[in-house]
């Protein structure tokens, strides 16, 4: 069978599809790399807001047209389907995620599903309760990504910080480990919550200070409101959050932090958007993800009333601007300095995509993909450093 992969969804969904595409290779299988060669299509799917399903359900109905048979993955797995062939993940693991040309990074999933409680989040109910994976084969897999050449290890889970909770170790643990591997490269921690990031945090800052590590963390908070975040079933107060990022930025003041928010979810008001907005002027994160509620059916939340559209796409609004401005003075101040970077990907016209020790993306005009070199900032933009 010739197939073709279509890769969809966060981090942890899109490592999945690689390495369930993988699996299906070692079966005898072909993975082609343009649509019309391919018997079938392999569709790693996301389903953690009502646009994306219905793109990927309008996708499969596309793929079933043209003739080809769907396999189907990720979430979308328990949507009620007859006409497509649905492949778990459990099965794959131990195969290699791919490792794309022109790119030398590579998520490696830690864990899949979740303990947590939050009332509007579908991909809990998709994915089941928290399964850790055991640690030999998490070592095993990256030390042969590394030898294939992978310069960058993005350990992906639904939460990265709930990794060994059912196992008795740790995320800090796992990553201390992963750094005692040979060869040079660099690891970066997914999403965690700030419940479990806050039971681990000193020693996961305390791992960071390995050169091997990242500066990076990935925390979201989603509301800054007390109510709003009680019905979510968010099992943290804000004060939580806050202080996990106070102690991120004052162990690594140049680190760079990302978060996300959720606007238009049931009960919010003018009042606790304006908090949220104070949270984020606070923590001025480098990276803000703005999501507008999506009600998903299954969930606690789904029947709730949601705000008017028109205050959900003004405050979606205004917590864009006000990120635009916050990284605008955030990248500026590297603008002069000497930093060592390597070129992680491929960009445009001859160009590369490179990242430092802050996981900040630099920009650079010449070289070659995984080169590793010190470069001077001389100008920046709202989302990268361009380098010299």
């Amino acid at each position: 069978m010739r197939f073709y992969l279509e890769n969809y969804g966060c981090t942890l969904n899109q490592a999945q599809g690689e390495m369930i595409a993988n699996s299906l290779i070692s079966q005898g299988n072909q993975l082609v790399g343009d649509v019309q060669l391919a018997d079938s299509v392999l569709l790693s799917t996301c389903v953690v807001i009502k646009h994306t399903e219905d793109r990927m359900l309008k996708r499969i109905d596309e793929i079933k047209r043209e003739g080809k048979e769907v396999m189907v993955s990720g979430c979308l797995i328990q949507v009620p389907r007859n006409d497509v062939r649905r492949l778990d993940f459990s099965f794959s693991y131990g195969k290699l995620p791919i490792l794309k040309e022109g790119n030398l990074s590579v998520g490696v999933p830690i864990a899949d599903g979740c303990d947590g409680g939050c009332t509007f989040c579908v991909s809990r109910i998709a994915r089941g309760r928290l399964r850790s994976f055991g640690e030999d084969k998490i070592l095993k897999s990256v030390r042969e990504l590394i030898e294939r050449g992978a310069k960058e290890i993005r350990l992906t889970a639904l939460d990265t910080g709930s990794y060994g909770q059912d196992r008795s170790t740790t995320l800090p643990k796992l990553v201390s480990k992963i750094t005692e591997t040979e060869g040079d490269f660099m690891v970066r921690t997914g999403m965690m919550e700030p419940e479990n990031a806050d039971s681990i945090i000193d020693d996961l800052l305390a791992v960071m200070r390995s050169e091997k590590v990242y500066k990076f963390l990935h925390i979201p908070f989603q509301s800054g409101d007390p109510v709003v975040l009680r019905k979510m079933g968010r099992r943290y107060k804000i004060e939580k959050f806050l202080d996990v990022v106070r102690k991120f930025r004052t162990e690594f003041a140049d680190g760079m932090l990302s978060t996300d928010v959720i606007v238009g979810f049931p009960y919010e008001t003018v009042g606790g958007l304006r908090t949220t907005a104070d949270v984020i002027k606070e923590v001025k994160p480098e990276i803000l993800n703005v999501t507008k509620y999506s009600p998903r059916p299954g969930t606690s939340a789904y029947s709730w009333k949601t705000p008017p559209t028109n205050q959900t796409a003004l405050w979606s609004q205004i917590f864009t601007e006000l990120h635009r401005d916050i990284l605008e003075t955030s990248f500026k101040r590297f603008v002069g300095r000497e930093v060592e970077v390597r070129s992680m990907e491929e960009g445009k016209n001859g160009s590369f995509i490179g990242r430092d020790q802050n996981y900040h993306p630099v920009i650079l005009r010449k070289g070659k993909l995984g080169d590793k070199r010190m470069v001077k900032i001389f100008d920046s933009s709202q989302s990268y450093l361009i380098a010299r």
